[in-house]
């Protein structure tokens, strides 16, 4: 690269401002306070204690009389919404049983991705696309498990593993994959299979490090595959120029994928900034 060349990248540099990457994977850990992303609830109130949890402070619900637990996500959050533009691909939480009247064995744990069916506010339409999961929910004393799902969001159909349930009686008999992957209204966990009938029982529960893990769009300009486009696409435009070393050698800055690191891919990084 000419002296004129550099200086003239090195002036860019200095104008436009550098942005922080994002990451991969949010998880809430319900560490303090009570705005907690996601507004988890097991449909009774909640307490927080201060130790306990995996680690820290988590959430605690005591008293549910129910016959399935179904911790769940309330209003709009990084857990709703389009899974497929976001780039979705696992969820997951921690669990814990520390009383139960009877007995929480042989009950997997099943994620249900919730859709109101363009209807919010109307339950009596909605339905859930559901996969049961190979881990069983925690026996009292077993102390917290993890679970964890593959979502494919990128699938155009409804994946192998994968079924629906009517929520409301008015929900549609056919419901379609891709109407629930694109507008996720609940994210929600569910003690055993949703097709068996289970009886009431008093429950006392914990959750811990609710989460959720998605691959963000390709950004024309992003050399690192951080999401944005900025001074470190930048310098490894500059650190790159010229010809592609031969495979099986990877060469990133050639964003254009012409075998060369030159005017071109500086100009993607520039007109996508940001």
């Amino acid at each position: 690269m000419s002296i004129a060349l550099q200086s003239a990248v090195g002036a860019i540099a200095g104008i436009l401002a550098a942005t922080t990457a994002s990451a991969d994977i949010f998880t809430e850990p319900f560490d303090a306070g009570v705005n907690h992303v996601g507004g988890w609830t097991y449909g009774i109130a909640v307490s927080y204690p201060a130790s306990g949890g995996n680690p820290g402070m988590y959430q605690r619900t005591q008293g549910l009389d129910t016959f399935a637990p179904q911790p769940r996500t309330t209003g709009d959050s990084i857990f709703t919404g389009n899974y497929r533009a976001a780039g979705v691909t696992a969820v997951g939480i921690d669990l814990n049983t520390f009383a139960v009247d009877f007995s929480a064995a042989d009950r997997p744990l099943t994620v249900m991705l919730v859709s109101d069916n363009g209807t919010p506010g109307n339950v009596n339409d909605d339905w859930a696309a559901y996969k049961i999961g190979p881990q069983n929910v925690p026996l009292p004393g077993q102390g917290w498990k993890k679970f964890d799902f593959d979502i494919p969001s990128q699938s155009t159909t409804l994946p192998a593993g994968w079924h629906t349930i009517q929520l409301g009686p008015n929900a549609p008999q056919n419901p379609d994959w891709n109407l629930v992957i694109t507008d996720v209204a609940q994210l929600r966990y569910f003690y055993g299979d949703p097709e068996f009938f289970f009886i009431f029982q008093m429950w006392t529960l914990g959750i811990d490090n609710a989460r959720i893990s998605y691959t963000p769009t390709p950004v024309p300009g992003d050399t690192n595959g951080d999401g944005h486009v900025n001074a470190a696409d930048l310098l490894a435009v500059i650190n790159s120029w010229g010809a592609c070393p031969a495979p099986p050698a990877t060469c990133p800055a050639d964003l254009d994928g012409n075998g060369v690191v030159n005017t071109a891919d500086l100009l993607l990084v520039i007109n996508n900034w940001g």
